[in-house]
């Protein structure tokens, strides 16, 4: 793909991730409806603003596995939206994005652990599964994740790399030829994702509330600031996967606070 073809391709790209971040939800959504604790009510509401997409799928009857299921699976349908604008050097790139939210289930599985139910309710991880429910090697090693579950395609808890290292490697070798100034950004954006993750885990629950609203804001003035440059889909990705997270959070909280009030005393 020439130059100017891919400059055009991210002209194009950078339209469409336009539309869709005027989409996203705002701080004043998500605070006209986190008033409604019950489930089917607080989706009702959702229904009638920006959330709307995200929340068709969900019922009053949704529970722990649907909604973990659910909002994967609105996450990987996004990454496969953004993938279809961006040039196409640049889309496997995008579509390996698929698979970093779903270490945490790849380290468990590397592990020798189990498949959680919400696991084989998520599309990209049902494509990895034989008839009985279990890994098939051959999907495995062509959804290009082996290396994530360690030697072979069966899972290793022997792996001596870090998942996340693993994963972040295998980013690298899917970006096509670039200028450093581009890797760089990549980089840095890699870094500042890592960076709170890290400090997240470390930090008391009142404090994890900043950090993620810090992020956010961070993300939405790179957005701004990312013009035609390939680094952009992937902050648009990784704003829409705080905001999906914070989803999950407010229908997990509903859906868990209606069962405990139904169990007996």
């Amino acid at each position: 793909m020439s130059a100017a073809r891919v400059r055009h391709r991210f002209a194009y790209a950078r339209a469409r991730l336009q539309a869709r971040y005027g989409g996203l939800p705002v701080e004043a959504d998500w605070r006209r409806i986190s008033g409604t604790r019950a489930l089917g009510a607080w989706l009702e509401e959702a229904r009638g603003g920006p959330l709307k997409d995200w929340v068709k799928g969900f019922s009053a009857a949704s529970d722990a596995h649907d909604i973990e299921a659910g909002v994967r699976g609105l996450l990987l349908a996004e990454i496969d939206a953004v993938a279809g604008f961006v040039p196409a050097p640049w889309q496997d790139a995008v579509r390996w994005t698929r698979w970093l939210p779903l270490l945490g289930l790849l380290e468990h599985l590397r592990a020798g652990g189990g498949l959680p139910g919400w696991a084989r309710r998520t599309p990209c991880v049902a494509e990895l599964l034989d008839d009985g429910g279990a890994l098939a090697p051959q999907r495995v090693r062509r959804a290009g994740i082996a290396p994530l579950l360690g030697p072979g395609t069966a899972p290793s808890p022997q792996s001596p790399q870090p998942m996340a290292k693993l994963w972040y490697d295998a980013w690298r070798d899917l970006w096509p030829s670039a200028a450093a100034a581009v890797r760089a950004d990549l980089d840095a954006l890699a870094g500042r994702l890592a960076e709170h993750l890290r400090l997240f885990r470390r930090s008391p629950p009142a404090r994890a509330w900043t950090l993620r609203q810090g992020l956010r804001e961070r993300l939405r003035l790179e957005f701004h600031r990312a013009g035609l440059a390939p680094a952009m889909p992937f902050v648009y990705l990784a704003l829409v996967g705080l905001d999906q997270e914070r989803l999950r959070r407010a229908l997990l909280d509903r859906a868990l606070f209606a069962e405990a009030s139904a169990a007996p005393a």
